[in-house]
């Protein structure tokens, strides 16, 4: 058996009787899925093989041994580049972990790591086309946090996306999920912090030509609660932030609470960094 083959019957076996989650789909599809992603974008047999195996680790008995043994160090490396190194972290801990660790990732491991990344998303987004927002009930975290955790990997990828064709995918199929839109330009967010206190007839109009008005009502309705519960806990890293580059909000009337609450939301689902969040802000200054 050549490196390929051999790697599917040991995912096979591995996988048995392991289902995808919240259905009776066989897990080994989603592993064969990932390495068909790879074999399609023409990545060496070793990186397939590690598309099959990327979960191994993870998810079943294996051993870092028997994959050396069996495949080698190279694929060896990309599984466990692929892999989670502490399941007992909390998810928030873990997907933080994994976002950070991009950066010191070659191209080989980030070839394995956005194929299952761009399957899942695909996955998902399937479901959500057929059976609509209940799908998000079957994961640990809901459609919010998941936006942030892959919005931010795409955030991360950005040094590499010029130059890997994955990653230039994972970002339109990303955006399409959840935002709306393959493309979210700059003059598209400022129009976002139009709405930042009221969404008016005018405004809802344009954002459903956009394709983002789901999006709109997500940012405003868990903005808005932030606001009545006056929970200024959740806003006051976003302000102290601020506040250090120069963007000072006093809390002694509503309209800061509203627009700091408003301005955290974007950011948490569009997995901006401080940097990102400063930019648009001030871009935006004069609406606030």
């Amino acid at each position: 058996m050549n490196t390929i083959e051999k790697a599917f019957q040991f995912a096979l076996h591995k996988h048995r009787g392991q289902f995808r989650k919240g259905t009776d789909i066989p897990y080994i599809t989603h592993p064969f899925a990932v390495s068909m992603i790879l074999k399609h974008h023409q990545y060496s047999d070793d990186i397939v093989a590690a598309g099959l195996l990327h979960d191994t680790l993870e998810d079943t008995d294996t051993t870092a041994n028997e994959i050396q043994c069996q495949f080698g160090d190279k694929v060896l490396d990309l599984v466990l580049a692929a892999s989670e190194q502490d399941k007992t972290l909390s998810w928030e801990e873990r997907k933080r972990h994994t976002i950070k660790e991009l950066a010191r990732k070659n191209t080989d491991q980030l070839a394995v790591i956005v194929a299952d990344k761009l399957h899942n998303l695909r996955s998902i987004q399937e479901d959500v086309d057929c059976v609509g927002d209940d799908v998000w009930s079957r994961f640990n975290r809901g459609k919010r946090e998941q936006s942030w955790y892959y919005m931010s990997i795409v955030n991360a990828l950005k040094p590499v996306m010029k130059d890997m064709r994955l990653v230039r995918i994972l970002e339109v199929e990303v955006k399409r999920l959840f935002v709306g839109t393959s493309k979210l330009r700059d003059n598209e967010i400022d129009r976002l912090f139009n709405v930042v206190y009221d969404l008016s007839p005018t405004e809802e109009e344009e954002f459903k030509k956009l394709g983002i008005i789901d999006f709109v009502y997500e940012v405003k309705v868990a903005a808005d609660t932030v606001y009545k519960n006056q929970d200024f806990d959740v806003i006051r890293p976003l302000m102290d932030e601020l506040t250090d580059r120069g963007i000072k909000f006093e809390l002694n009337s509503d309209g800061p609470l509203i627009v700091l609450a408003f301005c955290n939301e974007l950011q948490h689902r569009l997995g901006w960094s401080a940097d990102d969040m400063y930019r648009h802000v001030k871009r935006n200054i004069g609406k606030l």
